[in-house]
């Protein structure tokens, strides 16, 4: 033990044995001091361990579903830009806007038979009106009743209307586009079916529009739809001629435009009267049931 007044190392005892001073307090000064070298030492902090069973995953968003929104984005924009400058809208349009016609003559083909569906209410209340001036005399009361009754059955089948009749529609109109590029070809223009199919649905624009206002009157009962239903229709043979023009150039050797279009308007003609007495013979089919119920009643 050394002696902290002179120095001087002690085997032992209380008193060093140069000096005399006592080394009780000179072992407790070595002890406190030999504490205060060593540095106390905390418990490290234990960190809590995570619990990823309890962690919610992120749901990993449906890709076909984000590509359908990022699909109708661009279509909106498109069909909103088609209705705003149709012509050179048209004009511009190449095979890269293939999908996008594809889309508008779904929605015209569609609209058809939604609207009948829709409107099919307004349409037999025309009907009656035009005969109750001839029945009203004759039935009296008995044509009130039968006139309610009537409104009251009559229920159209979405499936045979709409679905159905829908996919009907859609082949017509594809049909015609198809004719409407083979009009194209036989004028020797050196164009592809998507360029064609492209600019026919660019073109069909304005006219999808007309009709999507018919089926809004239709769902409202406005009658006024089954006109529009009309304007829709002609919309689509202007559709063929629009088209066919903005590929004919003058230096060209084929099939003159004029005998392209009137070619198209045969097979259109022919394709809408039969698509057009099929969808009637569906409604009257789906209406037959319940009418003979009323009138067997009546």
């Amino acid at each position: 033990m050394q002696c902290l007044n002179c120095g001087h190392h002690n085997d032992g005892g209380k008193f060093c044995v140069k000096c005399g001073k006592k080394l009780e307090a000179v072992a407790a000064q070595q002890a406190a001091a030999g504490v205060e070298a060593v540095p106390t030492q905390q418990p490290a902090q234990q960190q809590p361990i995570p619990n990823y069973s309890q962690q919610q995953v992120p749901q990993q968003p449906n890709q076909h579903v984000e590509n359908a929104k990022k699909i109708s984005k661009l279509y909106i924009g498109y069909f909103m830009q088609g209705l705003k400058n149709p012509t050179a809208t048209a004009q511009g349009v190449r095979g890269e806007q293939f999908i996008n016609g594809l889309i508008t003559m779904i929605l015209f083909a569609i609209s058809i038979p939604l609207m009948i569906y829709l409107g099919i209410d307004s349409i037999l209340d025309k009907v009656l009106n035009k005969f109750s001036v001839l029945l009203l005399p004759l039935l009296g009361s008995d044509f009130i009743d039968l006139r309610e009754d009537l409104k009251n059955v009559v229920k159209l089948d979405f499936t045979d209307i709409v679905i159905i009749n829908g996919l009907i529609s859609m082949l017509c109109i594809g049909a015609i586009a198809l004719v409407t590029f083979g009009a194209v070809k036989l004028a020797k223009v050196n164009v592809s079916i998507q360029d064609v199919f492209a600019r026919f649905g660019a073109f069909l624009i304005a006219p999808t529009a007309v009709m999507l206002v018919g089926v809004v009157f239709a769902l409202l009962k406005i009658s006024l739809f089954s006109y529009i239903l009309g304007f829709g229709i002609l919309g689509l043979f202007l559709t063929v001629a629009f088209t066919i023009l903005s590929f004919k150039h003058s230096d060209s050797n084929g099939l003159d435009s004029v005998y392209g279009t009137l070619l198209t308007y045969i097979v259109m003609a022919i394709l809408l009267v039969l698509f057009g007495r099929h969808l009637i013979e569906a409604v009257v089919s789906s209406l037959g049931s319940n009418m003979q119920d009323t009138f067997g009643d009546w």
